[in-house]
């Protein structure tokens, strides 16, 4: 069952940071990640709690990710250290438990990886993982949409693996981060793809 309070206290938290766009994005994930959350018998409020928080960090500059994160004694991935943003995902899990009393382990984790997934991700995690890069919430629409929109319909595993196969093939990740590689890995081994890419 929805909590409708703590709802409007995390949209709020959004509007009273102007940070609308951030709280578009958040929003479209969540529909994205409850429709997914549906198709696959899993707790659509969790989900959707998991999706409005995944980026509750946004509220905060890369530099005060950064400080926050190395404040509360978080080892820091060489990718994040050179690109402080990419904390935001695990800046996000301590505020989500701290200003709103998450517990659920299934939502936390799910927050935490969104951007990196990692190795041996759960069926919340892939789902917000996933949802959050069909939304995409920079400008113009990525080639890879159609293709993340056709696999994700049979299976989480295949629209995680290639939309990491995708960053990889087309240079677009300057510095990887270690979670990210690990999951690739752990994905490749799960799918039909890895599969077929060998030899």
């Amino acid at each position: 069952m929805e909590n409708f309070d703590l709802i409007a206290s995390i949209k709020n938290k959004y509007l009273n940071s102007n940070k609308e766009d951030v709280l578009k994005h958040a929003e479209n994930v969540a529909e994205l990640a409850v429709g997914l959350a549906n198709a696959y018998d899993l707790d659509t409020a969790k989900t959707k709690l998991a999706a409005l928080l995944h980026d509750i960090s946004g509220i905060m500059t890369p530099q005060e990710m950064y400080d926050f994160a190395i404040a509360r004694g978080l080892e820091i991935d060489p990718a994040e250290e050179k690109y402080h943003a990419l904390l935001h995902q695990r800046v996000s899990k301590i505020i989500a438990q701290e200003e709103y009393g998450i517990t659920d382990s299934d939502i936390l984790n799910a927050i935490e990886c969104h951007t990196t997934l990692r190795k041996n991700a759960g069926m919340y995690d892939k789902i917000i993982f996933i949802a959050d890069k069909i939304s995409w919430d920079q400008k113009g629409v990525p080639s890879y949409d159609d293709l993340l929109k056709s696999a994700n319909v049979g299976s989480l595993n295949e629209a995680c693996y290639l939309y990491i196969k995708y960053q990889f093939d087309n240079n677009l990740l300057v510095m990887p981060h270690q979670w990210l590689e690990e999951a690739y890995d752990d994905l490749g081994k799960k799918t039909n793809f890895f599969i077929s890419n060998i030899g």
